[in-house]
């Protein structure tokens, strides 16, 4: 088993919280997101990208991406999608996504990395449809 399945299987169980009926729904919401747009300690390793809202099993998980031209994400058939990392403050879910970590700018910490991202929780989960305050930080 290679580490980003590994740690995908480890992860789950802490992801999987709601009826084990509801699966991957899909991405609901999105937000285009830049360093230069933000007060807070910018906590990717690009300076632009998107924070998006999906629905994973009946929960919202709040993801961040890389937005990529219509040149980079090349044709039908032969297309590279943009890479993605979970935006978290649950250090099991931030397991899942030990595939493009190096979207998360250099921490000497996980709790500094968990600070840095609390606000972008946040930020992501009040774009999910029907939410007035996110309740799951």
């Amino acid at each position: 088993m290679t580490l980003p399945a590994f740690a995908v299987a480890a992860a789950a169980p802490f992801m999987l919280v709601a009826e084990p009926q509801e699966g991957f729904d899909d991405i609901v919401n999105r937000m285009p997101l830049s360093r230069a747009d933000t007060a807070h300690e910018w906590p990717f390793s690009i300076d632009a990208g998107e924070l998006a809202c999906m629905v994973f099993a009946g929960r919202r998980t709040v993801l961040f991406s890389e937005v990529l031209t219509d040149e980079e994400s090349g044709e039908i058939g032969n297309m590279t999608l943009p890479r993605s990392v979970i935006v978290t403050v649950n250090p099991f879910e931030l397991l899942a996504t030990v595939e493009h970590r190096e979207l998360y700018a250099p921490y000497d910490s996980l709790e500094t990395l968990i600070k840095r991202l609390a606000p972008f929780v946040t930020m992501g989960l009040e774009i999910c449809p029907g939410q007035k305050k996110p309740d799951d930080i």
